[in-house]
């Protein structure tokens, strides 16, 4: 009886577990503007719609950097090859990604772009 006890409240934790995972990679994070970016973000995803002002290729290192800016600041973007699209200055996009802090300054570990095609903001 104390063995099955067991074994049901590992199964029980391991299914809430997986649960929260599965939540997890479902809800989208929440829209931040870049101004509000702080500690309190930091290895965490945000999404950020802003227009890309400067593009920055690294071939070399298989990656990308782009400014992206919004109403209330600009931040610096950093995009893996894998993941890029066709970005030109002056477009407007939906960035999610994971904030890092690279000499002192918030930067954004790129994980999906999605470019704006009618932007209203």
């Amino acid at each position: 009886m104390k063995i099955s006890l067991i074994k049901i409240s590992g199964a029980i934790s391991l299914v809430g577990i997986l649960f929260l995972l599965f939540l997890s990679n479902i809800i989208p994070p929440p829209i931040i503007n870049i101004k509000d970016i702080t500690e309190k973000e930091l290895n965490n995803q945000i999404k950020i719609i802003g227009e890309v002002t400067s593009i920055k290729n690294f071939e070399r290192y298989n990656f990308q950097i782009i400014t992206l800016k919004d109403n209330s600041g600009e931040i610096s973007a950093i995009i893996d090859y894998k993941n890029l699209p066709n970005l030109k200055t002056k477009d407007k996009i939906i960035l999610i990604g994971k904030v890092d802090l690279y000499n002192k300054e918030y930067q954004i570990q790129v994980d999906k772009i999605t470019l704006l095609l009618n932007p209203d903001f």
